[in-house]
């Protein structure tokens, strides 16, 4: 295992693995995936967590799913013998210890406070409470060919992956993002209205919290439009961008079957922008 796992790295070092090398190999456990967080490079960053325990990777999906796929596999640990890896860089560090449970989920025995997901790269504690906690560990993973994924089995199997993490380039209009890569992704469930004003607005609005950003963009049922962008609810950290958009009255929800997923999590926001009168809501004559 350890072994194939390897030869995958090596394979791949060239397409990843030289231009984080020296990020990447400081203080690494002896085989460098174990207890990492890595992210699918060709494929738009699907995060996986690699089980040091079980030698598997688990697909962590959303940042609340993450949440409990890597408290499901935590290690009981007293909370002394939790503290004994540093929650912050540079204060002293038990090497033994750390190197015995790096990678590793921590939560204590007494089932009272948080768990704790030690960072084999960072040498420190990371908690592990809520789901912006998991979101947070998530996005600093390592990039990873699929080379490498494909040397590290599946817990379970492997899923069919909907969600993915991908870095924004720019906000082209007041509902699409342009990643990367080049491609476009159009947020789902949400219309803007065709006022210039508006749609300079909603795209103000958009910018300071995606351009230049990871975002993770979910699918629901519908792939692409008939531009060629695809059709995702859009998350950045725990938030779901189109509810921010409705509920600051910049946009509408605009739910259509089968892509209703968060229908009641819209239309929510459209009534709290309604009752709050935030946006084009404070003049009907403005929605148009």
């Amino acid at each position: 295992m350890k072994r194939s796992i390897g030869i995958a790295i090596a394979a791949a070092a060239i397409g990843w693995f030289l231009p984080f090398a020296t990020h990447a190999m400081e203080g690494m456990p002896a085989d460098p995936m174990m207890g990492r967080v890595l992210l699918d490079v060709s494929s738009h960053g699907e995060a996986w967590y690699v089980n040091p325990q079980t030698h598997e990777r688990v697909y962590l999906g959303r940042p609340a799913e993450a949440l409990e796929r890597l408290k499901d596999r935590a290690t009981y640990a007293t909370f002394a013998n939790i503290t004994r890896v540093p929650e912050v860089a540079g204060e002293p560090r038990d090497e033994d210890h750390e190197k015995a449970v790096a990678g590793k989920v921590l939560a204590p025995d007494d089932l009272v406070g948080a768990a704790w997901y030690v960072d084999p790269g960072t040498h420190t504690r990371r908690r592990l409470a809520t789901p912006e906690d998991a979101w947070l560990i998530m996005k600093d993973g390592l990039p990873a060919s699929k080379a490498t994924l494909a040397a590290i089995p599946v817990e379970g199997g492997s899923p069919a992956a909907k969600t993915m993490i991908a870095q924004v380039k720019a906000v082209r209009t007041a509902d699409t993002l342009e990643l990367t890569d080049g491609k476009r992704v159009r947020i789902l469930s949400v219309t803007t209205p065709a006022n210039p004003e508006w749609q300079a607005m909603a795209m103000a609005r958009l910018r300071p919290l995606v351009e230049g950003k990871p975002v993770i963009l979910e699918r629901d049922h519908s792939g692409d439009d008939v531009d060629g962008a695809q059709l995702r609810h859009v998350h950045v950290g725990i938030s779901n961008l189109g509810y921010e958009l409705v509920r600051g009255g910049l946009a509408f929800h605009d739910i259509k079957f089968p892509d209703h997923k968060y229908a009641e999590l819209l239309i929510v926001g459209s009534i709290d922008a309604d009752r709050l009168r935030r946006g084009f809501w404070d003049n009907p004559s403005n929605k148009d």
